[in-house]
């Protein structure tokens, strides 16, 4: 990709990344202050289920599917669009309806809430943000993937803010991720025509295959990352809106860095062997700085940012905050050291099975933590797993950083 191109697509998908992030964080205090904090509790529990939910319903598209597009001639990018949104739309029927029974089962004082929810975060898998990425297209990424979904997220935010009825907002929400899958479709196979258009499960299945392993890795990462506030809602259920507020500020954190990974995706791979190692200790070496700032700004902010997007209603205290904050620095830098630089050194193993490793860390010890320290104990689980997920990742990193040193 020539530097050009690289700045241009990095400018637009960081502007789809900054707009998302600033609408997410401004309907926060609007859905706790005008729905109220159990109902803000609730979506957050449906959206854990609905982020489960939805890396079976894109199964592995978007972690391969750019890359693939990326690859393929443009005569062939149609017909491998229109099969992935076959098979995507077979598993939407069956895996939205099994959501929504989950969540209202967890959430059963607001079922048309958390139906709504869970459906809208499910069927972001028939979305085609992917497809864009994969074909270099900024300018369409922002306009039909990202703003139909903003522009039902606003609308939703504003009709609750006038009524106090947090339906609204979730069944606006529906709406634009509605809008932006048809919108993103309709555009990409206009613009790549796909023969022998078929509706067959069959075929649907077919186009399954080879696909376990990155489904396989995101649905586990997807475990340790959302049950959490399930346990929290089936334990302790009176402290799940401040849970929820913590997890909610660190998701933030992340989506806004979001930009940097990619960047550090496209930097660290140089085809020469010590070169792309040499970047790789540098991208290694920014990855904790980035880690150890997050985490400090999240210790020492966390609490008040808390207060400030829930009105003072809900406080986050320091219990909470310092395992959150060691969570999210964890985190930080993970992401760059693993998908910079792990599957630019060809150790792509090694992030799979860091991150089964860490699900398994976080299962073992959330709900005996939970029982010993209450909320603030679920969050000392998931910094385990974290932690162990970085660990396991610079112990695979160092010898060949130590190499590139020299």
């Amino acid at each position: 990709m020539k530097k050009s191109t690289a700045a241009r697509f990095a400018g637009g998908y960081g502007l789809s990344v900054i707009l998302s992030g600033i609408v997410s964080l401004a309907v926060i205090p609007t859905v706790i202050i005008g729905a109220g904090d159990r109902a803000w509790a609730a979506i957050a529990v449906a959206q854990a289920v609905a982020g489960f939910a939805a890396v079976f319903a894109v199964y592995g598209w978007g972690v391969v599917g750019p890359t693939r597009v990326a690859e393929l001639a443009p005569d062939a990018r149609g017909a491998y669009f229109a099969d992935s949104l076959l098979s995507r739309a077979w598993l939407a029927v069956v895996i939205v309806p099994i959501a929504v029974v989950i969540a209202v089962v967890l959430v059963p004082d607001f079922p048309l809430l958390a139906a709504l929810t869970v459906a809208a975060g499910t069927l972001v898998g028939l979305g085609a943000g992917w497809f864009f990425v994969g074909e270099a297209s900024p300018v369409r990424f922002l306009l039909l993937d990202t703003m139909p979904r903003l522009v039902g997220t606003i609308a939703g935010a504003i009709v609750l803010g006038l009524s106090g009825d947090a339906i609204w907002f979730a069944g606006l929400q529906l709406f634009g991720v509605v809008v932006a899958a048809v919108a993103s479709s309709w555009n990409i196979l206009r613009r790549y025509p796909a023969s022998g258009f078929t509706l067959s499960p069959v075929r649907a299945v077919r186009n399954l295959a080879g696909q376990a392993a990155p489904v396989t890795m995101s649905a586990t990462s997807s475990v340790y990352l959302n049950v959490p506030i399930v346990l929290v809602e089936l334990f302790i259920p009176q402290a799940t809106a401040v849970y929820a507020l913590a997890e909610r500020i660190v998701r933030l954190a992340l989506y806004a860095t979001r930009p940097i990974v990619q960047v550090a995706q496209g930097w660290v791979p140089t085809g020469d062997t010590l070169r792309t190692a040499q970047r790789a200790r540098t991208v290694t070496l920014v990855a904790l700085g980035l880690g150890a700032l997050g985490g400090l700004c999240y210790g020492i902010a966390g609490p008040w940012i808390g207060d400030v997007l829930s009105g003072g209603t809900l406080e986050i205290t320091s219990a909470l905050a310092i395992p959150m904050a060691i969570n999210l620095a964890a985190i930080l830098a993970s992401q760059l050291t693993g998908f910079a630089c792990l599957t630019a050194l060809g150790l792509e193993r090694v992030l799979a099975s860091s991150t089964i490793a860490g699900a398994i860390v976080g299962t073992l010890c959330m709900i005996p933590l939970m029982l010993l320290l209450g909320v603030p104990g679920v969050a000392w689980g998931l910094a385990a797993a974290e932690l162990c997920v970085l660990g396991l990742q610079l112990l695979r990193l160092a010898p060949r950083l130590r190499s590139s040193a020299g």
